[in-house]
């Protein structure tokens, strides 16, 4: 072992020491939060087998495997460990091709047209994050998607946005993007689809 690569061992563990000491109080959720965070900070990803890549345009994040191969945009991938959200399932509302994600589910939980639009602007959210990496899309993609399950009524669809709450921020001529719970909501909507429901 040569002087720098021991030098550089002994700074590895020293801040591996510092970090565990900070994250020890944490939950383990919390705990994963942190850590990704301060990845995304940098600039890097955390793959499958925790160890990081500098995230580049270009760069794609394997998720799970179970489909033999399968890849997604690396913060798509996140939201898939974070979620415990498999391939397969993944595979049951979408088909995913790069940025040419589509929605291929049939049908969209909701008890009724308003829940089941606000389903739809989530589920069009993550189309685009597992597109692009990012959960933003325009107010028409998400019609389109409404009209697709069936629950568009325009004489009550300015009415029916309201139920997205705080799942969905932005507006119709700005466009929107899926806030916290819109990405645990959506979670949600791709294993209950996968199950079913």
């Amino acid at each position: 072992m040569t002087k720098q690569t021991s030098k550089s061992a002994t700074q590895i563990t020293e801040i591996t020491s510092k970090i565990v000491k900070l994250l020890t109080p944490l939950d383990s959720a919390a705990r994963q939060r942190a850590i990704q965070a301060t990845l995304t900070i940098f600039g890097d990803v955390a793959t499958q087998d925790n160890t990081a890549t500098a995230a580049t345009g270009s760069a794609k994040t394997e998720t799970h495997g179970a489909s033999g191969g399968s890849t997604v945009q690396g913060k798509a991938a996140a939201w898939m460990r974070q979620n415990d959200i498999s391939e397969a399932q993944l595979a049951e509302t979408f088909d995913v091709d790069g940025e040419n994600t589509s929605v291929i589910a049939d049908t969209i939980p909701g008890k009724n047209a308003k829940d089941r639009t606000a389903s739809a602007y989530v589920i069009q959210g993550i189309a685009r994050l597992l597109a692009t990496g990012e959960a933003t899309f325009d107010d028409k993609a998400a019609r389109k998607l409404c009209e697709h399950f069936g629950c568009y009524d325009a004489s009550n669809h300015a009415g029916y946005l309201g139920g997205l709450g705080n799942r969905v921020a932005g507006s119709k001529s700005k466009g929107w993007k899926l806030t916290a719970p819109g990405m645990k909501a959506g979670a949600d909507l791709v294993k209950a689809i996968a199950q079913g429901r």
